[in-house]
Parts: structure tokens; sequence; C-alpha cells
């Protein structure tokens, strides 16, 4: 559906073979089952709001007061009441490895309807039902702003997600490592299934499955031909992404109240002090207003179409808690609103990855300039997104304060106005002020429009909000519940089949990898095998942990014994890093590199891991 008159035409359409009751579930089950009983409910089983929660525990409490069996069909690989998180890689190959139900036939189709009970025929009256899909406007719990569609948004259905689908993995697809971080390029190489998965408009392991069979393809291609291709190497980290995708998910069923509260309790109190919140901070960069373009393009995009790539929203979530010192739970709500892909168990989980609030992932502060002269040079993506910018040249795309008068006058665009003036100073540091050879000039508002100088000072922001989460990873107590939330949701697989035994150090952006003994099998072995700080200060033969594809774990203080038995199983750090330095002597590389499995573009040229994910480097 594309049209607006199609549109409209939903609104008229009645429901033939489902029933739409606007009510509470159990409400609505009892309703019903004391007017025709109920002889077993069949539902998808989700991970989502503390609310959907409570619903679902209020079913299950009826269900079991009535002697309705209730079954949920797993849809994501998600396992309810996960006893370990050991156990979480195991439980997902076994739901991908269940077979794909077959397409029903027509006859069955047929069936099916026909065993439909009328709700009219039967004389059924439910509280709340709704004949015809109902309006966004009617929907008083939808604020007024959110109300009107989006036209340049992707359009739902099965049909429409199996033709992304296909168009990925024949064509599209090819470009999806190199692709994947830039605005300009992601919406073509990037798949965007998210939210015909969100919506389960197709299945997770029809997804897989359909990779999987390409990737053989590929692969005897590539046996019969030498030719270079990106393909295998794109899919792979398709791959990666979907299996992260419910690994995140697996977060919020195990922890819902992840949705209300930091998973490490260290941090709960940065971002919540008196006057830490700036209305004025928030209102710029929910209407995209902050006076940095590439961030102003990307929040402008999502409210646009809806969707972004990854890399983007986590800069977007970056800049908004550490150089506007915003709390994860005030934006959450607007990010949720935005994304049409929005799955409550990604976005909880990442927005406290991206404000360092877990304990167990390095910082991530974006220098959001230098991304969007890394991921936009031109400008390209600026200038469609925020026209106010369309004529300034490309030397200042990037930072227009900088633009003299005289050159704003060509362009017809005045960098700040009378209200950027007037800015807040909570965080000790005061906003950029424009930077021009003729301030004598004063450029004509009537032929001009108003782009807002930057609301802070990026690097002196930054440093701020920096300095105060180190100070809290620093302490003791911070680490010692870093570890409890590891072993309660870091992932026990290494990134890749070849890098076994490959372990991370956490509460650190500087990864380097050793490896580990292969026997080793109890995740509680490697906590107890872990170095203990000695009263002089030294360590014993420092041993990395298991981490995730974006985890970082933390050490753990045991006793001597057990530090000095890890000694025996496993080499030391030093003499892995002077093998691996002694190695890459010869082949020195001096320019940015991007990793292999998360794509990002990594800066330091002799880096020997992503300082992202924190995969070795290939």
């Amino acid at each position: 559906v594309g049209s607006a008159d199609k549109k409209n035409d939903i609104y008229q359409h009645k429901f033939q073979c489902i029933t739409v009751c606007h009510a509470g579930a159990a409400f609505t089950l009892r309703t019903l089952h004391r007017q025709r009983p109920i002889h077993q409910i069949l539902c998808h089983m989700e991970s989502a709001h503390l609310k959907s929660f409570a619903r679902d525990k209020a079913v299950r409490r009826w269900c079991r007061a009535n002697n309705v069996p209730i079954k949920e069909f797993d849809q994501t690989g998600v396992t309810r009441c996960l006893s370990s998180r050991d156990d979480f890689s195991n439980n997902f190959n076994k739901f991908l490895d269940r077979p794909i139900p077959e397409h029903p036939t027509s006859e069955q189709l047929k069936e099916m309807r026909q065993r439909l009970i009328n709700i009219d025929a039967e004389g059924i009256r439910l509280h709340g039902r709704c004949e015809m899909p109902m309006k966004p406007s009617d929907m008083q719990e939808i604020p007024v702003e959110h109300r009107n569609d989006r036209i340049h948004r992707q359009y739902g259905g099965e049909g429409k997600g199996l033709d992304l689908l296909q168009s990925f993995l024949s064509r599209r697809g090819a470009n999806y490592s190199s692709g994947i971080s830039s605005p300009n390029t992601s919406w073509t190489t990037g798949s965007r299934l998210s939210p015909y998965l969100t919506w389960g408009h197709i299945s997770l392991r029809h997804v897989i499955v359909m990779t999987k069979r390409r990737q053989e393809e590929l692969h005897a291609a590539k046996k019969a031909s030498s030719a270079p291709s990106p393909w295998l190497r794109s899919l792979s980290s398709f791959q990666s992404r979907m299996h992260w995708r419910s690994h995140f998910m697996q977060k919020l069923e195990s922890q819902p109240t992840m949705e209300v509260q930091d998973q490490c309790s260290a941090f709960s109190h940065l971002r919540r002090q008196p006057n830490d919140f700036c209305q004025e901070y928030y209102d710029a960069w929910c209407q995209g207003r902050t006076g940095f373009p590439f961030v102003d393009a990307c929040m402008r995009s999502l409210i646009h179409c809806g969707w972004l790539n990854f890399r983007m929203r986590a800069m977007l979530v970056s800049f908004a808690t550490y150089n506007l010192w915003l709390d994860w739970k005030r934006i959450a709500g607007h990010l949720a609103r935005v994304f049409l892909d929005y799955e409550p168990g990604i976005h909880y989980p990442q927005l406290q990855m991206q404000a360092g609030t877990t304990g167990i992932n390095a910082m991530r502060v974006y220098n959001v300039t230098k991304q969007g002269i890394d991921q936009d040079p031109s400008g390209v993506f600026i200038r469609k997104y925020v026209p106010e910018l369309r004529n300034v040249p490309n030397e200042f795309i990037h930072e227009p304060q900088n633009m003299p008068v005289g050159t704003q006058k060509k362009c017809n665009v005045i960098i700040g106005n009378e209200r950027d003036e007037v800015r807040s100073t909570r965080l000790g540091f005061q906003p950029i002020k424009q930077s021009t050879s003729d301030k004598h000039e004063e450029a004509d508002a009537n032929d001009s429009v108003y782009y807002p100088s930057p609301i802070v000072d990026e690097k002196a922001s930054a440093k701020i909000a920096k300095d105060k989460l180190a100070a809290v990873r620093k302490q003791e107590s911070t680490r010692a519940e870093a570890q409890q939330v590891y072993l309660k949701h870091g992932s026990r697989k290494t990134r890749g089949a070849d890098r076994d035994g490959v372990k991370p150090k956490a509460l650190s952006s500087t990864v380097k990898r050793v490896k580990v003994d292969k026997g080793q099998t109890s995740l509680l072995n490697s906590w107890k095998s872990s170095p203990r700080k000695q009263q002089n200060g030294s360590v014993q033969n420092p041993i990395e942990l298991h981490h995730d594809e974006q985890e970082q774990s933390t050490f753990m203080d045991v006793n001597d014994n057990e530090a000095k038995a890890s000694t025996m199983s496993s080499p030391s750090m030093t003499q892995f890093l002077s093998q691996k330095e002694a190695s890459n002597t010869s082949k020195l590389k001096t320019a940015d590199w991007n990793c292999q499995v998360c794509t990002y573009l990594n800066e330091k040229p002799l880096a020997l891991a992503c300082s992202m994910c924190g995969s070795v480097r290939q």
C-alpha cells in the first residue's frame, strides 16, 4: 500500500478472520470464556515491556484458575526462565535446527477458515471490540505529534519482507560489510529486514536458513572460480548480527526491570542529580536542531522514514548521554516512537550499553563531527535532511559555525539566533560561539534561514562525561557488581570459529587478547582462574575472560593459589603481545582498517583488535 487513497481505504476495511478488542487481555478472555468455553490458548512468546510482562502473568493466572492450557511459540530463540546464561547458545542452536513448517496449502487454509467462529453469528459480545482498524488519531495513548504517518517509511506485509530478503541475498548484500556503517550506503547494502522481523511479518529462522543456503551456494562457486568476492564476508557478518539480535533480547527476558533500572547500579546516580536534565538540550536533540549537522541529519531521517543504520543510532545515543548528559531513560521513549523497528529486547540493553551503565562494556563516546567527516565526507546525507545547509560549501558542511558571515549570506543561512545565546551551563562549559573573521557584517534575516550554533562544546562535554563515568568504573565495588552482570548477561561465545579460546578483558577501552586452554569448560572455573592483584600491585598472569560480540567482561579477584594454577595452562599477555608485534613488524599498516566482524572503521592502524567489538584483527 503506497498511495494516500489506499491507506485511507484500510480504515474502511472490516476485519474478516480476526477479532480485535481494545481492552485488557485477561478481562477479554474471561468475558469470552463465559459465553463460549476456551479449550486452549496458542500465542506468540513476547519479550517486551514490564506492562506486557504483567499482562502475561495475569493471563497465566487466569489460565491456571480456569484450567485452560496455554502454549507459547518461540519466534526469536529466546528462552523463558533461563537458569544460566551458559545454556543460551545451545538453546538458540536447537531453535535454529527445528524444521521450518511448510506453507499451508489452499485446502488447509480453506479448512482452517471453516473452523473459525463467527462472533456475530454466535451472538458473542465483547467489550472494546473493533470491527475496523483504529486510526492513530483515535488512540489517545499516542502523543499528538506522533499520530501522523511517515510517507517514506517501509510498508508492511509478508510479501514485501520476502522480496526485500531476496533482493538482499541476490544483489544488495554483496557490500554489506563495507557499506553498513554509512547512512548513505546502508539503505541499499543493509538488509532493512528489522521492521519485518519486529512486526512478525517474516521469521528469524527463515532469514537465517535462507542466508545459510546462499552461503553454501557462494562456497561452491568459490571453489569453481578464483575471482575475489565480498559476498561471503558480508553474509558472515550479517549472520552474526542475526544471532546478536536474539542475544540482546534474552537480556531483557532474563531481567525485565532493565527497562527502568541500570544493569550495574553503581552508575544509577549519574545523569540523575538535580539540574542534570536540560529540557532545552532534550528538545533540540529530539527535533534535530543541536547545531551538529550530522547528528541533526540522523535524527531527522529517523523522524522522516523510521529507519537508520546501527552505527548512527549508537552515535545519537552517545551524543545524548555523554555530550548532553541526558538520562538514557529520558530518551528511550522518543527513540522508541521514531524507530519503525522498535524492539524492546534490543532497545533497552543497547541504550544502557551505549550510555555506559552496564559495567561490562567499554565507554562508547562518538566524536560526532569526525563521524560525519568519515561517513558523509561530501555532506550528501546532511544536505538531504538538513536543507538549511544545502548551499554550504563542503569545507564548512560539518562545522557551519566556522563559516564567515559573508559566506553565510551567500549560502542564505544564518548560523545561530537570539535564543542560541542563552544556553544552560549546567555541565560546566559554554556553548561554542560562531567563529567569523568579519563579525561586523550582518546577514539579512529576510533572505536567509536559521540553523542553530552548536548547543555544547563537543570535546569539553565529552571529557567531563567520560571523567564522571571513569571515576565510577575504577571503584572496586563497581568491578564486583560488574562481575555479576557478566554472569547474568554476558555471552559465553567468542566472535567466530577461528577465535577458539580467545577471551577479552573488561572495563577497558583497549582490548587485547590471549589464548587460553581449549579444555576449559566451566564458566565458574574461568572466573576462578582470573588473576589477583597482589599487595605490591603486580598481577599474576592476566588471562582474558569470555565475552560476546559487543561486550568486554571484567576481571575477578580470587585467591593466589587459583591464580597460580591458571599460569600452568596459558601463555602470558606479555608473550602474546610480543609474538603478535613481531609477526606484524614486517607488514606495518598506516591506514585505518575495517573490522571483519562488526565492520567498524578503526582509527588506530597498528591496533591488534577492534576497539568497538574486541575481535582479533585478521
